[in-house]
């Protein structure tokens, strides 16, 4: 089996999905958490000057958090097993994925930029509404980890938030109540973000 290193900041952020991943997947790993103040002293070290970066047993270093979670989807069977389910799991992870990026340029106001997309995710909300997102064959899609780690702050800050979504609330329901998720998150470091 092997082993695994994630490299992050000290919050759930971009790399929450990938902490979740490897719960559900029951598979040991080493959650390196970086302090802010201390980046500059890490960040070349990382391809691209970013992380979360997954460092492999052989030293190779797979940096965003995408192309992390699709290795570890395929790894360890978070896919659905036609390719038509598995694009349907891309594309409604890519918009959470979307919605997450804007709220945490709004969240640290960095880069100046905020994008509104909230007609964007009334739209893919409908869309996972009118979709059959409990893919029987699967215990847990990776799309239904990233709809639960990247609505989580929004979720927190806004508890009403899918009052007019009650197949979304059901979703997040599921998610939050599978028994490795659920163990994962009762013992994970609390933090704001």
């Amino acid at each position: 089996m092997p082993h695994y290193t994630l490299y992050y900041f000290n919050g759930r952020g971009r790399a929450e999905i990938c902490r979740m991943m490897f719960a559900v997947a029951g598979i040991a790993y080493d959650d390196r958490r970086l302090e802010f103040d201390d980046w500059e002293a890490y960040k070349n070290g990382f391809p691209g000057w970013c992380v979360p970066a997954l460092e492999m047993e052989d030293g190779y270093m797979m940096p965003e958090t995408m192309a992390i979670c699709r290795y570890l989807a395929r790894e360890y069977d978070f896919y659905g097993g036609a390719h038509l389910e598995m694009m349907r799991c891309d594309y409604i992870s890519d918009c959470l994925y979307e919605i997450m990026d804007d709220y945490m340029r709004y969240f640290h106001w960095q880069n100046g930029r905020f994008r509104n997309n909230t007609a964007g995710s009334e739209i893919m909300a409908k869309d996972i509404e009118c979709s059959d997102m409990r893919y029987p064959a699967y215990d847990m899609m990776w799309c239904d980890m990233m709809f639960y780690c990247c609505l989580e702050t929004p979720f927190m800050d806004d508890p009403a938030l899918f009052d007019n979504f009650p197949m979304l609330r059901a979703l997040w329901s599921r998610v939050g109540h599978h028994p490795r998720i659920f163990n994962y998150l009762t013992r994970r470091p609390y933090c704001d973000w």
